[in-house]
């Protein structure tokens, strides 16, 4: 029989912000593609995406992601490592709403039914560590190839002035600029 003091406590879960945005005025379907984009991505990344979607949903789902969080900041103050730059959308759904119904006449006087469409929208943040993307990993990788080589070169002329500098040698003199001439001739 496994001992009390020897069994592990399950990992505490880490804490989930929700924020909802119901009836909002616009369909379903429109508003699920603009949610495809950010789902999955982290706060900052789904702001920048939001700022330049051309869709008629963005600004609904950027209030509404704003929105979420501020309610995880004003939920974490007391914790002092938080950090809303690590927040990830977790889960984002939008489901069908009611509609409104309108009539308009057709031919032959017939009326026809306008469906007015709503929708709700739910957002869900968790804090997850932030993942390097792979141009950022490509931009860091470039960068330390670049220190390498530099060190190399740096390595190499230390290697280049003491065989210029050995004994026995005469010392190289560098051989005589554009423009400059010797002492005492003149130019006519």
């Amino acid at each position: 029989m496994a001992d009390a003091a020897t069994k592990e406590a399950p990992p505490s879960e880490k804490p989930r912000f929700t924020a909802r945005l119901r009836h909002a005025r616009i369909s379903a379907r429109k508003m699920r593609m603009v949610v495809d984009l950010i789902r999955g991505k982290d706060y900052n990344a789904a702001i920048g995406i939001l700022r330049t979607c051309s869709k008629r949903g963005a600004p609904f789902c950027k209030k509404l992601l704003e929105s979420a969080v501020a309610n995880a900041v004003d939920l974490s103050q007391d914790r002092k490592d938080f950090d809303a730059n690590t927040l990830h959308i977790v889960e984002a759904r939008v489901d069908g709403g009611p509609m409104i119904k309108r009539w308009r006449p057709s031919s032959a006087r017939r009326p026809t039914m306008i469906r007015k469409r709503l929708c709700h929208v739910t957002l869900v943040l968790e804090e997850r560590e932030v993942k390097e993307s792979k141009s950022e990993r490509g931009k860091r990788q470039r960068r330390e190839r670049q220190m390498q080589e530099q060190a190399k070169k740096q390595a190499a002329k230390p290697a280049e002035k003491k065989e210029a500098a050995a004994p026995g040698k005469p010392a190289a003199t560098p051989p005589p600029q554009a423009g400059s001439e010797p002492k005492g001739e003149k130019k006519e």
